[in-house]
């Protein structure tokens, strides 16, 4: 049973939907209070966040947290490559789209934010495609594929899965009619057939 939701918590998941739904700067303190069942002008949000823009860093911040965890599991695998490529790509679809509004907002309202965009690029994006490389270096290591380019195919990787949810939460609908599944399917394959010994 999961535990009750915290004013904190429930200030932060609706200033997470509208800061995607209306973008950063189209959404006041007063809609954030009202959306989580405060009177728009109580400043009971001040009680948890220090500004509206405390709000956006944590929101940042849990979304590292989300990519950190991936990364650590990733590490963690002991999976064959064959089971462990299907693995990954359903583990990095389910994890992007339970995030589809953080996705919309590091596109699109991060531009006024340096050291927010700066901490999402190099925690999210840059250690995963490192993460994906390590792992797959330590599957050449112990025999299972043949030489490549690590990082080249680590960026192919995290760059086409990424770009099929950044695409869907963006457009709110998918570029093309396919699963999740049919989507993890056709890159297992692929990544099989290129690398494996």
């Amino acid at each position: 049973m999961k535990p009750p939701t915290t004013g904190r918590e429930r200030i932060l998941r609706e200033a997470i939907r509208l800061f995607a739904e209306r973008g950063y700067d189209r959404t006041s303190v007063p809609d954030i209070q009202e959306a989580a069942g405060l009177s728009r002008g109580s400043g009971a949000l001040y009680k948890h966040f220090s500004s509206k823009e405390d709000l956006l860093a944590t929101a940042v911040e849990q979304f590292v947290g989300t990519a950190r965890q991936a990364q650590a599991e990733l590490g963690e695998t002991v999976l064959s490559f064959d089971e462990g490529s299907r693995r990954l790509v359903e583990s990095m679809l389910e994890k992007l789209g339970a995030n589809r509004d953080m996705l919309r907002i590091l596109w699109r309202d991060l531009e006024h934010f340096p050291e927010l965009k700066a901490s999402a690029r190099s925690e999210i994006m840059q250690s995963t495609y490192l993460a994906v490389a390590e792992w797959l270096r330590e599957r050449q290591r112990q025999g299972e594929l043949r030489p490549h380019d690590s990082e080249a195919v680590a960026a192919v990787i995290v760059g086409s899965v990424a770009m099929f949810r950044v695409f869907e939460a963006i457009w709110g609908e998918r570029a093309i009619d396919i699963s999740d599944e049919r989507f993890a399917s056709a890159w297992s394959d692929l990544l099989l057939q290129r690398l494996r010994i």
